[in-house]
């Protein structure tokens, strides 16, 4: 983020569809915007890098020859360190199930009551699965537990997907109103398959915003999903609804994607633990190609145990998506390490720091740099010269190719299909110039280069940032009927999100407490395929002391699971 002073109007409701329909008559003020958003912000620059489109390290792309996939079964976590938490986990299924204490047709049954009672309030599912579909899941593994053969300790367990997936048989709309209309999907996505094979019941498509095209999840098209912790805040996004879900104690575990921050922002505004893979980890094979250089799938989930199976059963090479076929074998070695961190480097960067918007944050992270002293580990300061390009330059390269694929997508229709502050991005978009993004992507080679020297050279192995400089703004009514576009919060929500994406790197958000009653976020960012690491870190964290977690007031929460063990 740079030291210059950032300023740009926020538009709400029908001054923002005012100012849509300009920019589409209009091109000159499209281009004053875009000026102003700082997009010609890197003409002036000389760079002499090679640009970078696959953002991981040639000494970082693993030649993968065997892409078979790993059976479910294969992972399994240790009892003895089950996750403690006020919300359930994938265990609480699991040994319920196992006990028979209840079944998962039981657990299905009360879901599919409170989803039809909550669902037209709050808004967190686009599309839910049929009745009987999620019944013939639930009794197929109702039969399995019986048997004593269940796929793995996910089966039964209740699993969320953000709309940009492929779910068979769903039209995969990616939160627009148009997209793919009367065109239900053939397939599963392959990460949804793989939870299928692991047993987990699908229960259908959670809300995002239009396109991923913003991190509020405001989308007029489905209606807005609401913050669980406060009914009149955004629950984050793009990944909104999938966060929203978990948050409400509907399901553990959710699938978000994140190309700025997607699945970590709504993990930091919901209280919950999200994981950005390591770009080409997970397969992004059956689903809404909205960027092509940042977008990855990853997991939000209510305790670090949910979150790890899910990864485990979920990530891996798949021939059909070229980009999973370079990394190393899946791990989480090191799990249940979480007495020690001796030997782990851990480093802050100051000249971020300050960028924050409310310092209040910056207290909680404190907490957890401090026990993490405790149990051992370093705590180094480290500079990255080309840092304060990052934030412009993933503009550029996410704008470039968002409006890329939303171009495409309207097949010869009128823009107007789209929501004014798609329409204002799209307007942005259409004057970054191809010199613009070239230079983007040569400012992510320096900053690549930049980091793999503090990971080898430094002998660093995490950074330690916030998740948000900002926690859940208050969504304005004037919104919800046409959207908002509101810049500055957008950055305030994204600014420590984008190096993630840009880079290609790994990241984690977990639960740092609350800040005015609202949630706070913690991020780690590892090196590039140290998955490992970040999970192992995620167990730290949620074993460290006076960090608060409480799940949303009883009155919009309800754990489906206390639910059906009282049939």
């Amino acid at each position: 983020m740079s030291d210059e002073k950032f300023d740009a109007p926020a538009l709400y409701g029908l001054s923002l569809a005012m100012a849509a329909n300009l920019v589409d008559r209009v091109p000159l003020a499209g281009k004053k915007i875009a000026r102003d958003a700082r997009m010609f912000n890197l003409r002036n620059r000389t760079l002499v890098e090679m640009p970078t489109l696959l953002p991981i390290p040639h000494e970082h792309k693993h030649s993968s020859s065997n892409v078979e996939n790993t059976t479910p079964s294969s992972f399994t976590l240790n009892i003895e360190t089950k996750s403690k938490s006020p919300f359930y986990s994938f265990w609480d299924y699991h040994l319920a199930y196992k006990e028979q204490k209840t079944t998962p047709t039981k657990v299905a049954q009360a879901l599919l009551k409170v989803l039809e009672e909550s669902n037209p309030k709050y808004h967190w599912m686009r599309a839910i699965m049929k009745t009987d579909s999620v019944l013939n899941q639930a009794a197929e593994s109702t039969t399995r537990y019986k048997d004593g053969k269940p796929l793995s300790q996910l089966d039964g367990v209740f699993v969320s997907i953000k709309e940009e997936m492929n779910i068979q048989g769903f039209e995969t709309k990616g939160g627009t109103s148009f997209i793919n209309n009367e065109k239900p999907a053939e397939s599963d996505a392959e990460v949804v398959r793989r939870l299928r094979e692991a047993g987990a019941i699908i229960i259908g498509q959670t809300v995002m915003q239009e396109l991923g095209w913003d991190v509020f999840t405001v989308n007029p098209n489905t209606g807005t999903p609401l913050n669980p912790y406060d009914l009149v805040s955004s629950c984050g996004g793009s990944s909104g609804g999938s966060s929203a879900t978990v948050a409400a104690g509907l399901v553990p575990i959710s699938i978000g994607a994140d190309a700025g921050g997607s699945v970590r922002i709504p993990s930091s505004f919901c209280g919950l633990y999200g994981l950005k893979t390591t770009f080409g980890r997970l397969s992004s094979s059956g689903g809404l190609t909205l960027t092509q250089t940042l977008d990855v799938y990853g997991p939000i989930a209510a305790t670090a145990d949910d979150l790890t199976i899910t990864y485990l059963i979920t990530a891996g090479p798949d021939i059909k998506d070229p980009n999973t076929l370079y990394q190393p074998s899946v791990s989480f070695d090191g799990y249940s390490l979480t007495e020690n961190l001796e030997g782990i480097t851990i480093a802050t960067i100051p000249q971020w720091e300050s960028k924050i918007g409310e310092p209040e944050i910056l207290d909680h992270i404190r907490r957890f740099q401090k026990h993490f002293e405790h149990l051992g580990a370093k705590i180094v300061e480290v500079e990255l010269p080309s840092i304060d390009l990052v934030g412009t330059a993933h503009a550029i390269t996410i704008c470039s190719e968002m409006n890329t694929f939303a171009e495409q997508a309207l097949e010869g229709k009128p823009k107007s299909n789209y929501t004014p502050s798609t329409r204002v991005m799209m307007a942005i978009s259409e004057h970054i110039s191809a010199q613009d993004y070239y230079k983007a992507q040569q400012v992510r080679t320096q900053v690549i280069e930049h980091l793999s020297q503090v990971f080898k050279k430094d002998k660093v192995d995490l950074l330690l940032l916030p998740t948000t400089a900002i926690t859940a703004p208050e969504l304005p009514q004037s919104a919800f009927r046409y959207g908002m576009s509101d810049t500055v919060k957008t950055t305030g929500a994204m600014v420590y999100a984008t190096l993630a994406n840009f880079t290609g790197l790994p990241a984690l958000s977990v639960p740092a407490g609350f800040h005015n009653n609202k949630p706070v976020g913690m991020q780690l960012i590892g090196e590039w395929w140290n998955e490992a690491l970040l999970l192992r870190m995620a167990k730290v964290c949620e074993k460290t002391p006076e960090i608060e977690r409480k799940h949303p007031e009883k009155q919009w929460f309800g754990h489906v699971l206390d639910d059906a063990l009282k049939q």
